[in-house]
């Protein structure tokens, strides 16, 4: 589980949209069709990232609710001492997954795409990313921009997923641990 929240050097996938990956298996998007329903894509896959970095600031609000709520006595008691640290421990590994959700990444760049953010802040002006665009759109090749950015999109939204899965859980764990031990001493 720790891969998908520490990415090493190795494994940190670039999210560029470099045009020099693979041979082109289509013919260049004279007419923009399918650069819009890759667009089209990216928007879906975007929304999605909002709706899993929403989810998890709830999560983030819940577990700090949560524990502020439920663990306000400390117990005298073993095995309610038992029940309070686990819950503690749960609420506390929910705040930091979902914590790592919402941060956002800050991918690999290759410098020669036109439609990833990273590439186009790495033009040394206007006028270099006007020239880009340009090229790109007029070779037909933005289409393939954004198949490669939606791949990488995609990517980091399943590692969003996982990681608030694991926040989820660890949510709903702390706070069932944490009632009988906040019923009993209410």
């Amino acid at each position: 589980m720790i891969r998908f929240i520490i990415p090493t050097a190795n494994r940190r996938p670039p999210v560029s949209t470099d045009m020099t990956q693979a041979a082109r298996i289509l013919p260049p998007d004279a007419d923009g069709t399918l650069t819009s329903m890759a667009k089209g894509v990216n928007d879906v896959l975007n929304y999605y990232i909002q709706v899993a970095d929403t989810k998890a600031s709830i999560f983030i609000a819940g577990s700090v609710a949560a524990a502020s709520f439920l663990l306000m006595n400390f117990p005298t008691t073993l095995g309610a001492r038992v029940l309070y640290v686990t819950s503690a421990a749960c609420l506390g590994v929910a705040l930091i997954m979902a914590t790592l959700v919402v941060l956002p990444r800050l991918p690999a760049r290759s410098g020669t795409g036109s439609v990833f953010w990273g590439d186009i802040a790495g033009c040394s002006g206007p006028g270099e990313y006007r020239d880009r665009f340009g090229s790109a759109a007029l070779g037909g090749l933005l289409d393939e921009e954004y198949c490669t950015l939606n791949f990488y999109t995609a990517r980091i939204l399943e590692k969003k997923i996982r990681i608030l899965r694991v926040s989820i859980l660890c949510f709903l764990t702390g706070v069932l641990t944490a009632l009988p031990n906040h019923l009993l001493n209410a």
